[in-house]
């Protein structure tokens, strides 16, 4: 199907009648935000199943949602994508980019293009900042959280303290960001390496343009070209973004980068780490119910910001499934005898 920006290729009419009309809403949006940027005239969208040119080992792309072919001028979207239209602003803003941004070092071109992406789809960027950030943070050592319990009638509480630990990406990964392509489809690297990078470099982009705006970084790029450089040097973004070259103020910054809202995104899409911390306490009660009545639960990323639990839906439907879970193992037990 043509569309204003571009040929839409997909699996039916209606497929390609819905990829179109958010083709030709963000392909204006991205050009206005990104400095000096322009889509391709020849510009195509694919949808597929899984995003695949045959050009790409298809082992390195298999949890890929969207994908940019420079030379095709062509972006792959996959059907299922969290989110469509933030994936395809995220390969779009790839497409728009003209030579100067070329010169971001290592993965910092996926960092700018999830903020484009962000920005340009608010109703869904506490989703992105929450995976993003969690990634950097875990990639510079982990999350610590505490987790708080308490009736208010009573003199029961609780408390418990969780780390959330990620792949081990080395002694510096805040070094490595900037020497690693982790978005080419020619890198080989374990989803949970590709995530932490792509998350330090939403973290160097988002704090940068906090201080510098986009047209601040894009000026690093011309300067940076002007000298005749290979790529930006990381000291020079490092700067922008008011980031220390350490692991450890890295995952502090990515912790006061989140707020309550990436915070409550981060238990809806991992809730495993509370469930498995709140049901041996609330293992007794009726939660079909609902949440019982009185409790106080909240969640602290130590760092960061403080969130109650009650009235998470994802965590409470976990738990219930939980309780079913045992109920049913309990059952096929059968009765234990005892002896006398």
């Amino acid at each position: 199907m043509q569309a204003a920006e571009g040929i839409v290729r997909a699996a039916d009419q209606l497929e390609a009648r819905r990829i179109s009309a958010m083709l030709d809403s963000l392909g204006p949006r991205i050009e206005a935000l990104l400095p000096n940027s322009s889509l391709p005239e020849d510009l195509e969208v694919w949808i597929q199943g899984q995003p695949r040119l045959y050009a790409f080992p298809g082992s390195q792309v298999e949890d890929a949602e969207g994908l940019w072919s420079e030379h095709h001028h062509r972006v792959l979207l996959a059907r299922n994508a969290d989110n469509l239209e933030r994936t395809l602003a995220h390969e779009l803003a790839h497409a728009a980019l003209d030579e100067p941004w070329q010169m971001l070092p290592g993965t910092m071109e996926e960092g700018l293009c999830d903020l484009v992406s962000a920005r340009l789809c608010p109703e869904d960027s506490s989703r992105l900042r929450a995976g993003r950030l969690c990634s950097a943070a875990l990639a510079c050592g982990g999350l610590k959280l505490e987790l708080r319990l308490s009736w208010p009638d009573d003199q029961r509480q609780w408390l418990a303290r969780v780390t959330l630990s990620g792949e081990d990406q080395g002694d510096s990964p805040q070094r490595e960001v900037f020497e690693v392509e982790a978005g080419l489809s020619s890198t080989a690297l374990t989803s949970g390496t590709k995530r932490g990078f792509y998350g330090l470099a939403f973290l160097v982009m988002e704090r940068a343009t906090a201080n510098i705006g986009l047209d601040g970084v894009r000026d690093l790029c011309q300067r940076a070209e002007g000298q005749d450089l290979d790529e930006v040097p990381p000291a020079w973004l490092l700067e922008a973004a008011e980031l220390e070259d350490e692991t450890l103020a890295w995952r502090r910054a990515a912790v006061e980068q989140m707020g309550p809202e990436e915070l409550r995104e981060l238990v809806q899409m991992y809730p495993n780490f509370a469930v498995d911390a709140l049901y041996s306490w609330l293992v007794n009660e009726d939660l079909e119910a609902g949440w019982p009545e009185g409790l106080v639960a909240e969640l602290e990323l130590l760092g960061g910001p403080t969130i109650s639990l009650v009235g998470v839906d994802t965590l409470l439907e976990s738990l219930r499934e939980r309780q079913v879970e045992n109920s049913l193992a309990k059952l096929a037990a059968g009765p234990q005898s005892v002896d006398k």
